[in-house]
């Protein structure tokens, strides 16, 4: 009898030694890529978890599903990209014949500058200050 309640308490202490940490998911550095390109990076992470995290980050604004790279059978494999998304990074995906979401041009901001719109600034000139003050 002893001997069962020592087995238990040993087997208590070294579970709860065991502490699971949280830790982060390291990020690529590629413009494109897919679940298994993270997971490759990711691999003390379980799949499920690594696509939790995923879908956090999506809809925090830190990723954005870019598209769908064909295949022949089964669900297509989705296209990521970190935010903000540039138009060159949409050029790649359409060279590497991944099919884009309906809103692929919304995905990025671009922002055209005409040089009729930049503003002109007067030169400075400096004031000479009165003696008088002085």
């Amino acid at each position: 009898m002893g001997q069962i309640k020592y087995q238990k308490r040993y087997f208590q202490k070294n579970y709860m030694k065991q502490r699971k940490t949280n830790p982060s998911v390291v990020w690529p550095s590629a413009t494109l890529f897919t679940i298994k390109d993270l997971h490759h990076l990711n691999s003390k992470f379980v799949e499920i978890t690594l696509r939790v995290r995923l879908a956090k980050a999506i809809t925090g604004g830190k990723v954005a599903e870019i598209g769908a790279i064909p295949g022949d059978a089964g669900r297509p494999r989705k296209v990521f990209s970190m935010t903000p998304v540039t138009q060159a990074t949409l050029n790649k995906a359409r060279a590497e014949k991944i099919n884009l979401v309906d809103n692929a041009d919304v995905l990025f901001n671009v922002v055209s500058i005409s040089p009729s719109q930049t503003p002109t600034s007067a030169p400075f000139v400096p004031h000479s200050i009165p003696m008088e003050v002085c």
